[in-house]
């Protein structure tokens, strides 16, 4: 008896040695160029997003100096396939030589020949799997092969897609997908779009192996067969088919079961809501707006994690080593109580 009493006690401890998620720190680091004198500071975090254009010959130094300090930090190269920039910058040598060999024939365009508008000062692309090829090849396929050639880089850890939608009709019903001249229903529109993306991404894993990162931006599950996580712009977000606490409900569900490397970025004004949701999981990373970094002093000593969370009379707790994360989602409350 007193055998299988030590043995049920070691089953605890392995079981909740594994409980380990403590604040994962991340950067949402979309600029081109990262200032050398910071590496120390970021090699603080866990996880980095960082723009293609730091990972050019003369800019990547400071990258391979963070990863000297911290060798274990994953770096996520940050692209966005779905656009490019309408005019060339100073700052983007590699957005701009690329932008110079994408034939105009690959742009989306409505069915009047008008381009597809999102984002200010920049073209969207046709990313889908009827995008019309040139040099027997669609924009999908151009694209991911140029990206590889940057992801064979060997800081590379992972790719992150901004836009990582399969849906595409929202932004224009007027869409010419195919172009065929002829305004497409939203039904072709995101058959198509997700057959693209989906290819895109495929050929990505097919290069770089398994073992590969690919995170997603866009907190829905359309990817997760694919994706090792998500990105939560935002956090929560209000769109993912459930707008019930600001869509917190939809969003902790859709955390709750995406990959490994899933990240909240978070705002300001509710940045102890969305740590405290983090810490509700194992799974997550948190992040800042662009460029920055979540101030020490929103960095709780939790220690390690004792138990899963638990919900109670609407509001979720989690216990740790050194105290207890409590999350009211109608309330957009979070915080860690100490013991």
């Amino acid at each position: 008896m007193k055998k299988i009493k030590n043995i049920i006690i070691v089953l605890f401890f392995l079981l909740t040695a594994q409980l380990s998620a403590q604040i994962k720190l991340a950067s949402y680091w979309t600029g081109p160029n990262m200032p050398t004198d910071l590496a120390s500071e970021l090699a603080k975090l866990d996880l980095m997003i960082i723009d293609y254009e730091n990972f050019a010959p003369e800019r990547r130094a400071v990258l391979k100096q963070i990863k000297s300090i911290k060798p274990e930090i994953v770096f996520l190269l940050y692209s966005n396939p779905m656009e490019i920039w309408e005019n060339d910058f100073n700052s983007r040598p590699m957005a701009n030589l690329l932008k110079n060999h994408l034939d105009p024939a690959w742009q989306l365009k409505d069915w009047q020949g008008n381009n597809v508008k999102f984002w200010p000062n920049m073209i969207m692309m046709n990313l889908s799997s009827t995008c019309p090829k040139i040099n027997q090849l669609s924009y999908g396929e151009y694209y991911s092969s140029w990206l590889i050639n940057i992801l064979n880089d060997s800081l590379v850890d992972g790719y992150f897609m901004d836009n990582g939608s399969v849906n595409i009709s929202w932004l224009n019903p007027r869409i010419d997908i195919d172009a065929d001249k002829q305004a497409d229903s939203a039904h072709k529109i995101d058959r198509f779009w997700r057959e693209g993306i989906i290819s895109f991404l495929k050929k990505i894993k097919e290069a770089k192996g398994e073992d590969f990162i690919i995170v997603t931006n866009k907190g829905t599950r359309d990817l997760f067969f694919i994706n090792n996580g998500v990105m939560f712009e935002k956090f929560p977000n209000d769109y993912l088919g459930d707008d019930q606490a600001n869509g917190w409900y939809q969003s902790f569900e859709n955390a709750r079961r995406a990959g490994k490397y899933t990240i909240f970025q978070l705002n300001y004004p509710e940045l102890e809501f969305g740590i405290a949701s983090s810490l509700l999981l194992d799974n997550v990373y948190v992040a800042l707006g662009h460029n920055l970094m979540i101030p020490e002093s929103f960095i709780w000593d939790t220690g390690k994690a004792i138990a899963n969370f638990y919900k109670e009379k609407g509001v979720y707790y989690r216990q740790y080593e050194k105290g207890k994360v409590m999350v009211h989602p109608e309330k957009k409350i979070g915080k860690f109580i100490k013991n």
